[in-house]
């Protein structure tokens, strides 16, 4: 019995290695390992016996906060060595650079993922930039950056263009419609007023022309009759002139000495 315990205890411990530690662990690309894009890029790995359904994913960002860029495989037995290495198109990137790894996921268990080291995704040409950040967020001297496909690069540039340019459109438009209600509504006053004084010129010229009707009181009437009447009774014409009062007086002292003169010729005679 003695002897049966150390042989239980390595049984189940080796079980245990197997079930957590067997594996996929990839091996390569490495350091200083440069692929164009457009070209085949190969992927190396070590089996792993309990890694029945792995993904691949291009990978970029910091070791702390790490961004899939594409799946590059996914469905993968780790236990199947013919499939290592594994050799794909490395993608259009932006920016071309050493800031682009591998991350290895066995099914939904992201805690226990794999990665390579960081590795170069240059242009056509060969041509690459060096990376955005020189350290880790933690002060960690590996150089890293934050790629994208250079497709959904300009997909997102084109959708940040249209957004930024859609606001700047919409303000243009925006700031275009309020300046023309401005001007619209700068110039309304004057047509609405010009419209006004239109409308009082032609109402006051029709009132000047229409002729009115006046409605007196029946005293009024009566005052104006009795005027009528009374005028009428001294033989002054209606509507005419007064006559001068003092050309009468004048006009009767001469008739009258006329009278006299010949009355005295008269008797003479």
């Amino acid at each position: 019995m003695q002897r049966f315990y150390p042989s239980l205890i390595a049984v189940l411990f080796s079980a245990v290695t197997l079930v957590i530690g067997d594996g996929v662990t990839p091996t390569s690309p490495g350091p200083g390992d440069k692929f164009e894009a457009g070209s085949p890029c190969t992927i190396e790995w070590k089996v792993g016996q309990n890694w029945s359904n792995f993904s691949i994913y291009l990978m970029s960002g910091s070791n702390d906060q790490m961004n899939a860029i594409t799946i590059v495989a996914s469905g993968l037995d780790g236990s199947n060595a013919s499939l290592s290495p594994f050799t794909w198109t490395c993608p259009e990137v932006n920016p071309y650079g050493a800031i682009y790894f591998y991350q290895l996921t066995n099914g939904n268990d992201t805690a226990n993922s794999t990665w390579t080291t960081r590795f170069t995704i240059t242009s056509r040409s060969g041509d690459f930039v060096p990376p955005a950040h020189s350290t880790q967020p933690n002060g960690d001297p590996i150089p890293w950056g934050i790629g994208s496909l250079a497709s959904a690069s300009a997909s997102t540039t084109e959708t940040s263009t249209n957004e930024d340019s859609t606001p700047t459109s919409s303000t243009s438009t925006s700031t275009t419609k309020k300046t023309s209600s401005a001007l619209i509504l700068t110039a309304a006053p004057h047509s609405q007023s010009s419209s006004s004084r239109m409308k009082t010129v032609k109402t006051t010229n029709t009132d000047r022309q229409a002729t009115p009707t006046l409605n007196l009181p029946s005293s009024a009437t009566t005052t104006i009759i009795q005027m009528t009447d009374a005028t009428q009774a001294t033989g002054t014409p209606v509507n005419s002139r007064p006559s001068n009062s003092g050309n009468g007086l004048r006009t009767q002292s001469i008739l009258g000495v006329w009278g006299i003169l010949l009355a005295l010729v008269l008797v003479s005679s």
